[in-house]
């Protein structure tokens, strides 16, 4: 089923709503291959959470199956500035979000869906009475379509990369709300979180610590949430396989443990509450629309 000679069934029709681009701010800059590869992990999303983009009854029994318990949706502000930068973003989802313009994680350059951390998908709720800002991201076909990066902190790049996280992680050392379950000395620490999965996790942990509490067109973010979305067939993303803890020594307790359980577990306890993830191909059930969940239930 993930494979190119299954999706290429669906070339004719990759998309099942084109209109998503409309809702987009025309300087993001999407994956090249979002209008042409079957196999897109950027173009799965924008197939399943843009095509309810503007439905706020669908999008949240769709959410909901990940134990998120959103009472209500937020449309996102159009036309809003957060932190000096411009969001022309149109319904409830906006892809490719990276905060403020200046980011507050030390990246350099960049924008929205380049060279910046860009999160798969934004979304504003109301958790538990509290607004709250869900920062989503959604993995594919990564490992069989695409080599996953393991060592994102080797190599004279992965020192700056180093260096530009582990200054964002001392400013929070000590504070009740340090993020991961790092010990003093020894055990798991942050050059193990060098493998793709686990890398993602701790820039969208950083982002969305260092933007909460923020303002968004006069919505006060109270909250955060961070889900991590896969493909239920996925075996390569599901496990964390021996070729993880090649550069990853702090990690070798969890080999063999599925790749979600040990993103909850190293986490330190006040994060864990704020972490969720599942099978995004396994909540398209829940889609009322007819027609939209049979395309897309057949298309992954």
């Amino acid at each position: 089923m993930l494979t190119v000679n299954f999706k290429n069934q669906f070339k004719d029709k990759l998309i099942y709503d084109s209109i998503v681009f409309d809702n987009i701010d025309e300087n993001v800059k999407l994956h090249e291959e979002t209008k042409g590869n079957p196999l897109s992990s950027a173009a799965a999303c924008l197939n399943v959470l843009g095509s309810m983009m503007n439905n706020q009854i669908e999008l949240l029994c769709f959410l909901n199956h990940f134990d998120l318990e959103i009472e209500e949706l937020i449309e996102f502000p159009s036309n809003c500035i957060v932190g000096d930068s411009l969001y022309t973003d149109k319904g409830y989802v906006v892809f490719e979000w990276v905060g403020p313009q200046i980011s507050p994680i030390n990246e350099k350059g960049g924008g929205r869906g380049n060279y910046r951390t860009s999160i798969d998908a934004f979304i504003i709720a109301k958790i538990k009475r509290k607004i709250t800002q869900l920062l989503i991201e959604w993995k594919f076909t990564e490992g069989k379509s695409r080599p996953l990066a393991l060592e994102r902190f080797a190599g004279s790049k992965g020192l700056e990369r180093l260096n530009r996280y582990a200054n964002i992680l001392v400013s929070m050392r000590g504070k009740s709300d340090f993020p991961f379950n790092f010990s003093e000395e020894k055990g798991l620490g942050l050059y193990d979180l060098s493998a793709d999965h686990l890398y993602q996790l701790l820039r969208m942990t950083l982002l969305v610590k260092t933007t909460t509490p923020i303002e968004i067109g006069g919505l006060k973010i109270e909250d955060y949430r961070i889900v991590h979305m896969s493909h239920s067939q996925n075996n390569d993303i599901e496990i964390l396989h021996d070729k993880y803890l090649e550069s990853c020594p702090g990690l070798k307790k969890y080999a063999g443990m599925k790749m979600y359980d040990v993103g909850y577990d190293i986490l330190s306890p006040y994060d864990k509450e704020k972490f969720k993830s599942g099978h995004w191909d396994k909540a398209i059930g829940n889609i009322k629309n007819v027609e939209l969940r049979d395309y897309l239930k057949k298309r992954y």
